[in-house]
């Protein structure tokens, strides 16, 4: 195997708790870690769904984890950080997701999974079992969840 095809071989994954569960997203999906801050309510969006905080003067729709990822608990408390996510086709801010603490960077195979879930594969990282998400599909989800939101609320 040459040099360029093992660095083809490992992507880097940005590691994450949310509710004492590991995740992690490739870093490519990860425009920026912020620190949590204050939201707003949308009008046309129930707040257990879906908030908007201020990310470089625009609003970015922070849609609660509960609903993204499989993990119990209540989101109504401040996270500690929210990770700023695209899909892998742009650069422009798609949602923000917010998490209770950003372990780091770790190198690791790309995750191989398909259909329509959220986490692509689950693996060890680190002595525990990861949710390798997948960005796009993250995306998907998100928008999936709030367009849900809008057509019970009319």
């Amino acid at each position: 195997m040459s040099a360029a095809t093992a660095q083809s071989a490992v992507e880097r994954l940005l590691t994450f708790e949310v509710a004492g569960s590991l995740f992690a997203l490739p870093i490519a999906g990860v425009l920026e870690v912020v620190e949590g801050s204050d939201s707003a309510c949308v009008p046309t969006v129930p707040g257990d769904v879906a908030r908007v905080m201020n990310y470089r003067g625009d609003a970015l729709p922070v849609v609660r984890r509960e609903r993204i990822l499989d993990v119990d608990g209540d989101s109504s408390g401040a996270q500690e950080h929210v990770l700023v996510v695209t899909d892998r086709s742009s650069a422009i801010p798609r949602l923000g997701i917010g998490v209770d603490r950003v372990l780091g960077l770790v190198d690791a195979a790309p995750a191989k999974g398909h259909g329509p879930s959220v986490v692509a594969e689950r693996r060890p990282i680190d002595g525990r079992v990861a949710s390798i998400l997948d960005p796009t599909r993250v995306v998907a989800r998100a928008r999936e969840v709030i367009e849900g939101s809008l057509g019970r609320s009319e």
